[in-house]
């Protein structure tokens, strides 16, 4: 009889029953009926697709993002504070690689000046 029913009302061209519900920021959303016990389990399954999505994007375990949520009081919050993680962590990865390569360059430098000094002391030998 279910069927019967659903396709009755495919057949008129009638749409399956939706609602239309206001958010906190005003905006209306329409949405399928959605069961009342599958609600928490659509929100964590939203919830650990955008954990997933922003820790591809800001380059950090979901765990880190899931732990930082822990301490915050909204999703927005959490998001700025894994940008700034994010941007602190490009800092001080490049002043890492800075200091790096001149103690590099540093250490060719000496080395250089090492095979310099041999090439000059042969050419005066030569002489």
């Amino acid at each position: 009889m279910l069927q019967l029913t659903f396709f009755k009302n495919s057949a008129r061209g009638q749409q399956p029953s939706t609602h239309s519900t206001t958010t906190a920021s005003g905006t209306s959303t329409t949405h399928s009926d959605i069961h009342e016990g599958d609600i928490a389990h659509f929100a964590q399954v939203g919830f650990d697709a955008l954990v997933q999505s922003l820790a591809v994007q800001q380059g950090f375990q979901a765990d880190v993002i899931r732990t930082i949520y822990k301490y915050l009081s909204s999703y927005e919050k959490m998001v700025e504070v894994i940008e700034a993680m994010r941007e602190a962590a490009e800092v001080h990865a490049v002043a890492e690689i800075l200091s790096r390569t001149e103690e590099d360059n540093v250490e060719d430098d000496s080395i250089m000046d090492d095979s310099v000094k041999e090439d000059s002391i042969k050419s005066e030998e030569e002489e």
